[in-house]
């Protein structure tokens, strides 16, 4: 009896404590404007899609869950140093978000997310703003949404990293990448007369 008694209360305390820590588990999504997108690590699924609130088309997000809706607005400085609006990340409460970015102008090969003008606002939702961190052409936001917020859910322990601009590849990267080639091309005509 003492034994069962023992293993009931080992038992117990072990379950306490699973689920305390699957309680305490924080959620991390990363998505950019090129429709890569992960939740926890798995691959998140992303396709055009108009959002309902505005009928735009945009890259939009499926998410694992509904989330509440509403806007996070993203910041980015300008020249001057004034914040200005870069990105509108729209979620609709029926597990999708919607990614718009800023069209640069003459902007030859635009990302999926990239659109003309954003959305209007949606009034009947307090949206959320978030300042850009790093250097232009490579910078992200850190969005931890309440349950309350836009994105958020009722049991909290979630972030976004929304990536806004993906880097592209440095000149040095590509002047290896074109020396490198040239090398393999100049084997290669070598082998080839002996």
């Amino acid at each position: 009896m003492k034994k069962s008694a023992k293993t009931v209360a080992l038992l117990t305390t072990a379950s306490v404590i699973a689920l305390t820590g699957a309680r305490a588990q924080n959620f991390l999504i990363t998505v950019d404007e090129l429709g890569n997108g992960t939740f926890n690590g798995a691959v998140l699924p992303s396709s055009m899609k108009a959002d309902p609130f505005s009928g735009m088309v945009t890259l939009a997000y499926q998410l694992p869950f509904a989330g509440n809706p509403g806007d996070v607005q993203l910041f980015e400085p300008n020249t001057t140093g004034n914040l200005v609006l870069s990105d509108v990340v729209r979620f609709d409460g029926q597990g999708f978000m919607y990614f718009f970015s800023e069209l640069e102008p003459g902007e030859l090969n635009p990302d999926p997310a990239d659109v003309p003008q954003f959305p209007p606002p949606l009034a009947a939702f307090h949206p959320a703003s978030v300042n850009e961190v790093g250097p232009e052409g490579n910078n992200n936001a850190i969005y931890t949404p309440t349950p309350a917020d836009p994105g958020g859910i009722s049991s909290g322990g979630l972030t976004y990293n929304f990536i806004s601009d993906v880097p592209e590849p440095s000149a040095s990267l590509l002047a290896l990448l074109g020396m490198g080639l040239m090398m393999v091309s100049r084997r290669v005509r070598r082998a080839q007369r002996s």
